[in-house]
This record gives C-alpha cells, structure tokens and sequence, in this order.
C-alpha cells in the first residue's frame, strides 16, 4: 500500500500543488499526513473519498483514508 501511495496517488495531488505523505496501514484504513495545498483545502475530506474509490477502482481493495492535516511550519505560529 505505501508503494501504491507514493507512486500512484501522491502524483496526482502533488499536480495541484497538494503533498500526499503515507503514515501506516492496519489492513483497513491507510493513514497518511496532507501537506502543501491539502492541508487547508476546504473539501479535504472529498479528496479521500475520491481516494478511497480510486484505490478500490485500480487495487480491488476497500480502504479508509485518515489524514492528519499538517501546515507548513510557518502557519504554526
């Protein structure tokens, strides 16, 4: 799963400016940290949704995506 994150899915949100980093996968759910546009993108949530229907689409899995969202160390402030 982390291979198919980093090469296939992280693609596809970097194009817009977004960063995709994979955290861990328990079998189920496949947490990852959203970076870059994504971590303050209003329809985050759509975006693992769509996540969720592409990985059952191309792998014939049915995962959950969680996200933490993580914004560039200069918003922490």
């Amino acid at each position: 799963m982390e291979n198919y994150v980093n090469t296939v899915l992280r693609p596809l949100l970097r194009g817009d400016g977004g960063e995709l980093v994979f955290q861990s996968f328990d079998g189920e759910t496949v947490s990852v940290v959203l970076r870059g546009e994504c971590a303050r993108c209003p329809i985050a949530e759509r975006c693992l949704r769509w996540l969720e229907e592409k990985t059952l689409a191309d792998r014939g899995e049915r995962v959950r995506f969680a996200a933490t969202m993580k914004k560039p160390y200069f918003f922490d402030r």
